[in-house]
């Protein structure tokens, strides 16, 4: 593999490790910003599906990295992506 994934490539192998870590991964359209939330006790992550491709996958990083991403194998190339936002503190809104 190489040290650099396309955009598209790389967004997909983050939904993978999404679905991993929350109980749902949904791609809605509307005005809100890619991010988790908590319904009914399951966290649910929300992907805007509206969003410039940049901003999908530095939320899905962030998201991911924010949830325990360190317990599961990644590959390297995402493990250096989920790094640049591993200091990153996202909210996670309660329903």
């Amino acid at each position: 593999m190489t040290r650099f994934l396309k955009s598209e490539k790389l967004l997909s192998e983050l939904e993978d490790v999404a679905g991993r870590l929350f109980s749902e991964v949904r791609h809605e359209q509307g005005r809100f910003q890619t991010g988790v939330c908590v319904l009914q006790g399951r966290s649910i992550l929300i992907i805007n599906r509206w969003q410039p491709l940049d901003e999908r996958i530095a939320a899905l990083s962030q998201a991911i990295s924010n949830a325990g991403a360190e317990k599961l194998y990644l590959k390297p190339v995402i493990r250096s992506e989920l790094e640049k936002y591993a200091s990153d503190r996202t909210v996670v809104n309660s329903i």
